[in-house]
């Protein structure tokens, strides 16, 4: 690109400056892999340092300007004492533009050209980003627009020098840069408008050009990253399923098994196990798939531990699946045992008529009577079709937690229910409720043996979770599937209390919920405008959450303001550090997920929070930073956290 046709393209740019930073690296000291969330100018004003731009070396003496593209990845290391500054801009044509400057910006954008010098003049831009710096600090409207104008200044003049000292500009490869950003970054949920967004191109173009030169789409390669990097950890730790699974990018352990078995031909344990890995690839995705990796559509109500315990379509292989034929036996043996246990009684009760006939025959032939309308069968339409029940039931187990809220709502104990996701085994909020209730395993491994033990009249699980076990839990007894998982609990609800008969009392507990709903809200008047951030920590991730997320459906409902990041109709958003000015609210909600008995997630916690940008936000400056518990803002997800949540809403709100 010509330096002339640059400058016309500054000149027609609206521009916002982001971030200024000073910053100080001690000789020896390290920045690794910044990924450049905006177009940028680093000015080193002392020291010496090598520079890495997606790779290629360079050195920076006092005085070097460098100018950068967003998405490109960024290596200091200090050789000397370093002193620098980075000045951070969005740039975008004027609207309208004339039609030879929109092609002359997609053809050659000068916002991603990258360039470096020892310009001629240092002082004038040292002097002008000096100023910049210290006016950034100051909350004044009218020194942010001083910065403005600086900026404009700033450019000016590496514009002249540039034109002085005829410095080659170089165009960015957005290929180099996107295989590059798959292997830092192939822990984070991508897709490819996502990858052409941070590159800053056009993801059909990004795709076209990724195809040509690599022969393969960029989420097949992430894929392929993924699944070499589970295949190292499958082989030479002992990690669990589900932290492979996320230490890869896979916050759901079924997908990812699902995923390998695809790319691999076999399951993850079977691969762990086998002494000769199963070589090849069965596995070709659709190169135009515009969706995540990790997410088929967006997720609903989240997780507790390592896991997005609450996403839709959880498929791969369970480990209580892995070995059918010793599930196989074990089921024929409890089958054996109760119908054993039945010919027995049954002989019993034979032998005992004998005994006494007229006693019997009176008790064994009562007179006929009409059912009450509470016995008369009906039927439930559910997930996996329909399901005809009679009566009220008495002994239901439930095989997920927000359902475990329904039915303790509905006056239902269940005689079994799979464990909560913390809690030993439930949640500190349901415990007192569910004394000798049975533990049936967990929601994604449900025990057969001990379900079948329980002999209930009800089973209600989830299509989500327990698709592959239907059959199985069917020939137990009468089973009814919900069909999601969602952040909006109400919708199963309402299936819960017509399966265990008790339409009538769950009309009431929701109406008594959307009642203190529209209470609160109207309570809270111009407080709604306060924006409300909910941030996830644990020691693989940080997590920001949108309106598609148990809290997030809340918040909404009560009109809350949310930044403008988790202002989405979406679910969870993987954090990265250049990210961090996207948490701000006026609250910041926070949430630990640690694994019991370490401290992971509390380093994570720590080594955020005393991360400058993260000082820098207005609710880390003003101490209000709020730690909440997980199963309450986040993973029970059912009627009784709702009220708990709206509870709490209330008391941070301070409304009476």
């Amino acid at each position: 690109m010509k330096l002339i046709d640059q400058i016309m393209v500054w000149n027609h740019a609206a521009i916002r400056v982001m971030d200024i930073r000073h910053s100080i690296m001690e000789e020896g000291d390290e920045l690794r892999s910044y990924r450049m969330p905006t177009s940028a100018f680093l000015f080193v004003v002392r020291g010496r340092a090598q520079l890495g731009l997606d790779g290629c070396e360079s050195t920076a003496d006092r005085f070097h300007v460098l100018h950068m593209g967003k998405g490109l990845c960024l290596d200091i290391r200090a050789e000397q004492l370093l002193e620098y500054f980075i000045i951070m801009y969005k740039a975008m044509l004027s609207l309208p533009s004339r039609q030879e400057w929109v092609q002359l910006m997609e053809k050659h954008n000068p916002f991603q050209m990258h360039f470096g010098f020892a310009p001629y003049y240092p002082v004038v831009l040292y002097d002008k980003a000096a100023r910049m710096s210290r006016l950034w600090q100051q909350s004044d409207p009218l020194n942010k627009l001083e910065v403005k104008a600086l900026f404009y200044q700033f450019v000016h003049e590496v514009l002249r020098q540039l034109d002085q000292q005829d410095v080659p500009l170089v165009k960015a490869d957005p290929v180099l840069q996107a295989i590059r950003y798959l292997h830092d970054h192939y822990q984070e949920s991508i897709t490819l408008e996502s990858l052409a967004e941070k590159l800053h191109c056009n993801s059909r173009q990004l795709l076209r050009m990724f195809k040509s030169r690599m022969n393969t789409s960029p989420i097949d390669y992430l894929i392929q990253i993924r699944i070499g990097k589970a295949k190292e950890r499958l082989l030479n730790t002992d990690l669990t399923m589900r932290e492979i699974a996320e230490s890869v990018g896979y916050s759901d352990s079924y997908y990812f098994s699902r995923m390998f078995k695809k790319v691999e031909g076999v399951s993850p344990t079977v691969f762990k196990e086998s002494p000769h890995p199963t070589e090849g690839s069965r596995y070709n995705p659709s190169p135009m798939s515009r969706y995540s990796i990790v997410t088929a559509k967006p997720q609903r109500y989240i997780d507790e531990g390592s896991e997005n315990h609450y996403q839709y379509k959880r498929e791969g292989d369970l480990s209580m699946y892995r070995k059918s034929t010793t599930s196989m036996l074990a089921m024929l043996f409890v089958c054996f045992t109760l119908l054993l246990s039945a010919c027995v009684n049954g002989a019993a009760t034979s032998s005992s008529a004998n005994s006494n006939s007229s006693t019997n025959i009176a008790t064994a032939t009562p007179a006929p009577t009409k059912a009450p309308e509470a016995e008369t069968q009906r039927v439930v339409k559910h997930a996996m079709g329909e399901t005809k029940l009679q009566g009220t039931p008495k002994r239901v187990v439930i095989l997920t937690n927000e359902g475990t809220e329904a039915l303790l709502a509905l006056g239902i104990k269940p005689i079994g229910a799979v464990k909560s996701w913390s809690g030993d085994p439930w949640y500190n909020h349901i415990k007192g409720e569910m004394q000798d209730v049975t533990v049936v395993g967990d929601e994604l491994q449900p025990n057969m043996e001990v379900i079948a033990s329980l002999k209930p009249d009800l089973i209600i699980g989830n299509k989500v979770r327990q698709e592959k076990v239907y059959e199985q839990l069917n020939k137990i007894a009468p089973t009814v599937f919900s069909a999601d998982l969602g952040a909006d609990w109400q919708e199963n609800f309402k299936l819960y209390m017509e399966a265990v008969n008790k339409k009538e009392e769950g009309l009431k507990a929701l109406a008594a919920f959307d009642k203190r709903v529209s209470e609160v809200k109207a309570k809270l008047g111009s407080k709604a405008a306060t924006q409300v951030s909910v941030v996830r920590f644990s020691a693989t991730q940080v997590r920001i959450y949108q309106k598609q997320t148990f809290s997030g459906v809340l918040l909404n409902q009560l009109g809350v303001a949310r930044p403008a990041a988790q202002n989405k109709d979406g679910n969870i958003e993987v954090m990265s550090k250049e990210k961090i000015p996207e948490m701000d609210g006026d609250f910041l909600f926070y949430f630990v997920t640690e694994t019991p008995g370490k401290t992971d997630a509390d380093k994570v916690v720590k080594e955020w929070m005393n991360d400058p940008l993260f000082q820098n936000l207005k609710a880390s400056k003003n101490g209000k930073l709020i730690q909440v518990d997980e199963a309450i803002w986040n993973s029970a997800g059912g009627i009784e956290a709702a009220n708990l949540l709206l509870d709490e809403l209330v008391a941070f709100f301070q409304l009476k």
